[in-house]
Order: structure tokens, then sequence, then C-alpha cells
């Protein structure tokens, strides 16, 4: 059995039914690729899980999936992963293949980075595609996530921006991501999110957790040095939200 447990922003995110399944399981792993914790350490992990917790890196979990499948196929298998699991396509793809090989998986949810979005004071009904915002790199620079962006202000809804997670080690920033927002738009010519409201979202659960919000040269000039952070454009504000933006956060 593969047990895919969504572990949380923070090892005291484990709920009680995650901990029951990994008490069952031979070995238990940590996906490092797709995020990290934005508080606690892999030791505090052990000792609440009282398992060893083995790290596994995109590698891993793309290209070897197979070693851990195999194991799930004769052993309890427990598959760690920052957030809710199945968020991600490689974890989606991970459940896939162990279907074609006969492997057993429970998926248990966990607390994730959306379960946030009403700490900001943003109504989260009113969010629509999320998207992610990848390092802009020399020969690799997609922007359909900021055609989604403009979707969703189309129809006035609010858009969560994940940010590149660098395999889990280089994390950017809400700062660098409204910096290549920015470049799209001075490219296309058009300005629609120079007009726009900004609220970052750091360290979401940790105790350094900073929420800021502002426009587009605010979040620009800011530092932050607390990850993983989240950026959400904003599209059309209703009353309570501005007065909950400006009431809790300046």
């Amino acid at each position: 059995m593969l047990y895919l447990i969504g572990a949380g922003l923070k090892p005291e995110h484990l709920t009680i039914e995650a901990l029951e399944a990994i008490k069952k399981c031979d070995r238990v792993f940590l996906d490092t690729y797709t995020s990290m914790f934005s508080d606690g350490n892999l030791q505090e992990l052990e000792k609440l899980a009282e398992k060893k917790v083995f790290l596994l890196a995109r590698k891993n979990l793309e290209e070897e999936s197979g070693e851990l499948l195999s194991l799930a196929k004769s052993n309890n298998a427990a598959l760690l992963v920052i957030g809710n699991p199945l968020t991600a396509t490689t974890h989606i793809q991970l459940v896939l293949d162990a279907h074609s090989k006969r492997v057993q998986v429970q998926v248990i949810p966990g607390i994730s980075i959306t379960n946030f979005l009403a700490k900001t004071g943003l109504d989260e009904y009113r969010f629509g595609r999320t998207c992610t915002i990848p390092e802009h790199r020399e020969g690799f620079e997609p922007e359909s996530f900021y055609d989604f962006i403009l979707a969703n202000k189309k129809n006035g809804l609010h858009s969560l921006c994940l940010l590149d997670t660098g395999d889990g080690k280089n994390f950017l920033s809400a700062a660098k991501a409204v910096e290549i927002l920015e470049k799209i738009e001075k490219s296309r010519q058009e300005k629609p999110l120079a007009e726009s409201t900004f609220v970052v979202l750091a360290g979401a659960g940790g105790k350094n957790e900073q929420i800021l919000w502002g426009n587009l040269t605010k979040i620009r000039r800011t530092s932050i040095a607390v990850y993983p952070q989240s950026l959400i454009v904003c599209g059309n504000l209703n009353e309570k939200e501005q007065e909950a933006l400006g009431g809790l956060y300046g």
C-alpha cells in the first residue's frame, strides 16, 4: 500500500489520520521537490512520525518512481507531500503509475496554502484559477500564467499565484514574481496589473508568517526573507475585503 499523505505547511499540521497511517508503514518518505515547510524541520517531523524519514528529490519522484512503487507493492510505504497531495501533476502521475502496476493507494488530505486564503481578508469564494509563476531564465520565459491572471481579472476574480520552488532550493520571491509580470506587461504594451492590488502570503502557517498588500511598485520594492511565498493578484475588491485588508494589514 502506498499512502500519499498531505503533511501540511509544518510538521504540526499532520492530522491524526495521517499519523495513524504512518505508524503502519515500513518506510516513510518526504517529497522535497514540490515545496518546503514554512516552519519546522526534518528532525521535528521524525519526532512526530516516530519514524526515520527519507528525502526524495524530483528525479526520485519522476524518473525513478518505479522504485517507490515496487516497495509499496509488497510493503506499506508513505510519501509525505508538503501541503495537500495531488495538487501537483507529479503526484497525480504517481497515482496513475501505481494503478497501472496494481499498487494500492490511499490519499490522506492535508492543510495547504489555499486554507490560508481567507486569513488575508479576501473572500475565498472569489478566487479564480490558480496558476504557477516560474523563474524566467535564458531560453525559458513562459507567459501562460499571465493569461490566466487576466482571464480571472476579466471576471472580477482574484488569482492565487504559486511561486517557483526551484526544486526545493531556490524559491522565487514575490518581488521577483512581480518583476516578471511587469516585464510581460511591458512587452505586450498592457497595464491591467499595474493598476491592481497585490497580496503577499509568506511562510504561511509558520511562526514568521507575513502578510502584506499594496500596488505593484510596493511589492516589487519589498524584501521578505520568509519562504515559501505566494502572490495574490486581486480582481474586484468588495467593500468588506478592502476593509479587511486595511484593518488587518495596514
